[in-house]
């Protein structure tokens, strides 16, 4: 008997698989029959820069302490193995993931052209329709929750991929999907990995605590925040008596911060400032500001660099990493502004 379909999704740091990494994968089951199961998910720690934030909302404390991709490999194999691989736009998570198991020193044993891809069966099952994620939900009535976090995105396409088989349940497509996926042969060794980090480690009191926790200023809740923390957990369905409690916990101890106008002081025309990440400007255009300005940007860090601007301040780049070994500080982009004023 056929174990069904594994529908995947992952959020990564760009779109080369040569060079960019994974940084979040989600898995859902979906029954032959169509009945979607199980959810499993896992922030990667991609040991560089997470490239376009704005995109996966991914922060770089996020993922600090979450496993490598070698360590959910073996989890991550157990949940896909005899199960046909679909994802919506599959080539692409099909890409990234033959990439990090190859990085990890295994050969990822499901070929491209074993995938289904629930954004090319729009054409088939969603004529005239658009085809992002966004618009075949929309075409069925299903709610896009969280989008570009990968557990919600395999979700969503779970349920279009149920969809699509409630309406052709004998199309041939999905038994020669089966077929190929019981064959596979997986060479991961089945000793326990790593079980995953979820973004929303314990639910939905998780997300709110993580809500709150950005909430807090100088010790202080505003009520705007409080207000927000309240409609939140009425869209998750948590009680208000959880809320309650939650904001009886003490607020969190703030990390210091050096205030920006000690890095001003410390940082004159001249001196060398370095670049990482991708920031809400093009990185040519701040170059040309800071060099007008009299800051010149060293494409690489020594011992030379007097700051570095990140694009989170947490950065795990390869310059951060190392401007934090030659104890050179590591800022947020806002600081630009101390610099070169608005942009």
């Amino acid at each position: 008997m056929s174990r069904g379909f594994a529908v995947v999704d992952v959020e990564t740091t760009g779109l080369f698989a040569g060079k960019d990494r994974v940084a979040e994968v989600g898995v859902v089951h979906v029954d032959p029959d169509g009945t979607v199961g199980d959810r499993w998910e896992s922030l990667v720690n991609p040991r560089r820069d997470l490239g376009p934030q704005r995109i996966h909302g991914i922060r770089a404390e996020q993922i600090r302490d979450a496993p490598l991709f070698a360590d959910i490999v073996p989890e991550l194999a157990r949940r896909l193995e005899g199960r046909a691989f679909v994802a919506h736009n599959a080539s692409f998570d099909h890409r990234f993931l033959t990439a990090e198991f190859l990085r990890a020193g295994h050969e990822f044993p499901v070929a491209v052209d074993d995938v289904l891809c629930t954004m090319r069966l729009a054409r088939t099952f969603l004529p005239g329709a658009g085809r992002s994620l966004q618009d075949c939900c929309n075409a069925f009535g299903l709610v896009l929750e969280d989008a570009h976090t990968a557990g919600a995105d395999a979700e969503a396409t779970a349920h279009v991929l149920s969809a699509y088989l409630s309406m052709a349940p004998e199309h041939p497509a999905w038994a020669a999907a089966l077929s190929r996926a019981a064959a596979a042969v997986w060479s991961v060794s089945s000793h326990a990995g790593h079980p995953g980090l979820p973004r929303y480690s314990s639910g939905p009191l998780a997300r709110l605590r993580l809500q709150l926790a950005s909430a807090w200023t100088d010790g202080m809740l505003s009520p705007e925040s409080v207000a927000g923390l309240y409609r939140e957990a009425a869209r998750l369905g948590v009680a208000e008596e959880h809320v309650d409690a939650l904001l009886r916990e003490p607020a969190p101890a703030a990390a210091p911060v050096t205030p920006r106008s000690e890095f001003a002081s410390t940082v004159r025309p001249g001196q060398k400032l370095v670049l990482t990440g991708q920031m809400r400007r093009p990185r040519h255009e701040i170059t040309e500001r800071l060099g007008a300005a009299g800051y010149p940007v060293h494409p690489a860090v020594t011992r030379a660099v007097t700051l570095v601007i990140a694009a989170d301040p947490d950065s795990l780049s390869t310059k951060a990493r190392r401007a934090r070994a030659y104890g050179i500080p590591v800022v947020g982009e806002d600081f630009l502004q101390t610099l070169i004023g608005e942009i």
